[in-house]
């Protein structure tokens, strides 16, 4: 059951990116302001949801939780900081790189440091670690824009170098915070699972509001406004992120920490590119395809050689 759950959550997570991409390209104000005001929106949509739907208008208070919440809010609008200036002076694909690499590898150091994880033995450290540096080199093959022109070819800076470090580090901290409250007793651990969600998207609203009154002072107002396509495609984005959050803090004490994090960021990311081949006319050039396919053989043999070997 919790293998199908999170195959289902790896399909809300794929459709949150095509929506994402879509309500970018609709977005009819400053470019600039998208993401901002995407985090505002999708940030109170998913509060609002998750105390409505799935904690069913109960809050318990529990100032971990809180704590939690608020840095976890930090590292979310972080990673939405990063990506865009990242996005805006490098390649694509390094900048994947570095979100994938962080997003699998700092959740994962951590649960092995705190016990939450394990890895049994000598084999099984070495199909881990081996399966996890192919999957990391096999994103810089599969993100690749095979159509990529001379301008889109950009070279690699300082700047952008810091930015993808920033984002793999907001990308993995994410991870390890939303661990960190599901597993540990003082921070109330499933019995705070809602609140938890609700208390670090509303905080992500407050800093994305705040910081984007401050940025558009006379035009701030103006951010929010959007065509019937930009508001549907931002309404969609901003339901199916709210069962993807919902879904994955109910799986995180249900599967090791290793799997999930690696399934969930690996294959979102194969699925978002066979989405963009199907629906925005992407062409998949000879190393994308090589790419997906040694992402998937790492897959493989991550989830099922350490069970033959134990």
């Amino acid at each position: 059951m919790p293998y199908l759950l999170l195959a289902f959550l790896i399909i809300l997570y794929t459709l949150q990116s095509l929506f994402t991409k879509l309500y970018t390209d609709k977005y009819p104000g400053k470019p600039d302001n998208a993401s901002a005001t995407l985090t505002t929106v999708s940030g109170l949509t998913v509060a609002v949801i998750t105390f409505f739907c799935f904690s069913l208008c109960r809050f318990t208070f529990n100032g971990w939780t809180v704590l939690i919440g608020a840095l976890n809010a930090v590292a979310l609008f972080g990673y939405n900081y990063f990506i865009v200036k990242a996005s805006q002076s490098g390649p694509y694909s390094i900048l994947m790189m570095f979100s994938l690499a962080g997003g699998i590898i700092l959740p994962i150091v951590a649960a092995l440091i705190l016990g939450w994880d394990s890895w049994t033995s000598t084999p099984v450290i070495l199909i881990n670690v081996i399966s996890i540096v192919a999957i990391i080199a096999a994103v810089y093959l599969v993100s690749g824009k095979s159509d990529a022109s001379g301008d889109e070819k950009q070279r690699v800076s300082l700047p952008f170098i810091l930015s993808c470090l920033g984002l793999g580090v907001c990308n993995g901290v994410y991870g390890i915070f939303l661990t960190l409250q599901q597993r540990t007793e003082e921070a109330g651990g499933e019995a705070n699972r809602d609140e938890m969600v609700i208390l670090t998207f509303l905080f992500a609203a407050l800093i994305s509001t705040v910081t984007s009154l401050i940025k558009n002072r006379k035009g701030f107002f103006a951010t929010f406004r959007q065509t019937r396509i930009s508001f549907l495609y931002l309404a969609l984005t901003s339901i199916v992120f709210a069962l993807a959050i919902n879904l994955i803090v109910i799986l995180i004490p249900q599967i090791s920490t290793t799997v999930l994090y690696t399934l969930d960021n690996s294959s979102v990311l194969i699925m978002s590119v066979i989405a963009s081949a199907v629906f925005f006319r992407e062409r998949l050039s000879v190393k994308n395809i090589v790419g997906i396919v040694i992402m998937v053989c790492a897959l493989v043999s991550m989830n099922l050689l350490p069970t033959l070997v134990a």
